[in-house]
């Protein structure tokens, strides 16, 4: 049986990484500024969750998604000046499933897992590019890089309570990222974007993700945005009562709104 799998509504306020930034396919003079708020709905997540030595795998599948609304939510605020920016983005994840340990003195036997991550990356960036195709719709690529706040949040709990493992752990990282944005058509942009972090700092040995979205401007100001991401994270790190780690990726749809400022 599986138990209620949240991927959480997310606290965060400021807007989602591939979201098409129309200030970064413009040249301004003045700060200009742009925010969005997206929800990402966990088509397929898999992975293994390890607290004090106990591991338990972690796999939810679209069906999963659809029966118990796996969410999370993302945000981004972007200010900019010519080719630099300024960027603040907020992430949360979550995760909540009945399954089976694999590693410890409980292996073999069934357990609920949690595991939540809330980050805060501040970053600039700059725009090493900006032109227009052949068709005359324009195009922009742009590098990010700064630090990130992260927050993991663990338990594994056995029935009967034979076992009752958890714990946080909070960590700063360095965060690189880079971004291609074009016009697709009259009122519809396009991005991709890649990020990473970690490499190595305070037990994570690497996170990244890769998202593609489409945003469609209904005026000079909002927008819809939807499109597909993919995120992966390996951290561990040793604790008092044994390994403490998270080897997690999900993928699927994101939808969302995006606002510009002036």
């Amino acid at each position: 049986m599986r138990y209620l799998k949240f991927l959480g509504l997310g606290f965060v306020i400021i807007g989602q990484q591939a979201v098409a930034n129309p200030l970064v396919l413009t040249d301004s003079d003045s700060w200009r500024y742009h925010g969005s708020l997206a929800l990402f709905a966990a088509t397929s997540t898999t992975g293994t969750v390890t607290v004090d030595g106990s591991a338990a795998d972690v796999d939810l599948d679209l069906g999963d998604a659809l029966d118990y609304l796996d969410l999370t939510a993302t945000g981004r605020f972007e200010a900019w000046r010519g080719n630099f920016g300024l960027i603040a983005e907020g992430h949360y994840i979550g995760l909540s499933e009945s399954a089976t340990a694999t590693e410890g003195d409980f292996a073999g036997n069934s357990v609920d897992v949690e595991s939540t991550q809330a980050w805060l990356s501040l970053m600039a960036g700059y725009r090493l590019a900006l032109g227009s195709f052949a068709n005359g719709r324009p195009y922009a690529f742009d590098v990010q890089g700064g630090a990130r706040y992260n927050r993991l949040t663990q338990s594994i709990v056995g029935s009967g309570g034979a076992l009752d493992a958890g714990g946080t752990e909070r960590w700063w990282e360095p965060v690189v990222a880079t971004r291609f944005t074009w016009g697709l058509a009259d009122g519809w942009d396009g991005s991709f974007v890649v990020d990473a972090s970690g490499f190595g700092a305070n037990g994570n040995d690497l996170a990244w993700s890769a998202t593609l979205g489409v945003a469609r401007r209904f005026n000079d100001r909002s927008s819809l945005v939807f499109g597909w991401r993919h995120y992966d994270i390996d951290f561990q790190t040793s604790r008092a009562g044994g390994p403490f780690g998270a080897d997690l990726s999900s993928s699927g749809p994101f939808i969302g709104y995006a606002h510009t400022f002036n």
